[in-house]
């Protein structure tokens, strides 16, 4: 795959290579993919300054072990990592623009990101002292209250759904005027109260609003 990116500053087009080898391996670099690699395009939507060939070696490497390291460029991080649970600006005493929260096994990591786009700070820790079996079975086993916590704006569309589970009724919708550019996601918690509903709209992958009527508040 070709990432396509932007030399910050300059103004200058430039682009970076995301090349697969008869193995399987990933490798990003500036040069295209040749010698038996192949490769195809996306875009990308926060612009990537590139950096010397070496730093991008290290990327690549560190994102093939899934290790997101201080001054790699989000694109290397989502493929260290994926998509974060969430995306939310800084609380007080966390420095950067911006926030990249993973919670896995028992853990909670936070990527905090300069205003160039790459990643200045790194912390981890762990969410509880509990087992990761003990932590599964703590979760909300009601569904109102599953779907309840589950939404959150920012947040990527599928971890929602992972989280809250599937929808009862999703609804096109137009943005801009452009017919399925958007779709709203239905939960009916209780099927002789209409009220009784929690609902998000996913635009672009990401939850920009979230509705949530329950009974009693």
């Amino acid at each position: 795959m070709v990432l396509a990116a932007y030399a910050a500053g300059a103004g200058a087009g430039a682009q970076v290579y995301k090349c697969f080898d008869p193995r399987g391996q990933v490798t990003y670099q500036q040069e295209p993919c040749a010698g038996g690699t192949s490769g195809g395009t996306v875009e990308l939507v926060d612009a990537l300054k590139v950096r010397p060939a070496g730093d991008e070696a290290l990327w690549s490497a560190a994102a093939r072990e899934g290790k997101p390291l201080v001054g790699m460029p989000k694109p290397y991080v989502i493929a260290a990592a994926g998509e974060p649970r969430e995306i939310r600006a800084p609380k007080p005493g966390e420095g950067g623009t911006e926030i990249w929260v993973y919670a896995k096994a028992g853990q909670v990591t936070r990527i905090g990101f300069a205003g160039t786009g790459v990643v200045a700070w790194i912390r981890s820790d762990a969410a509880t002292d509990a087992p990761a079996a003990v932590v599964a079975a703590a979760r909300p086993a009601d569904r109102a209250s599953r779907v309840r916590e589950a939404l959150g704006v920012g947040k990527p569309c599928t971890a929602v759904v992972a989280e809250a589970g599937p929808a009862d009724r999703e609804e096109p919708l137009a943005v801009g005027n452009v017919a399925g550019t958007g779709t709203r996601y239905v939960y009916a918690l209780d099927p002789n109260n209409a009220n009784a509903y929690a609902a998000f709209v996913c635009i672009g992958g990401r939850v920009t609003a979230v509705e949530r009527y329950m009974p009693g508040q």
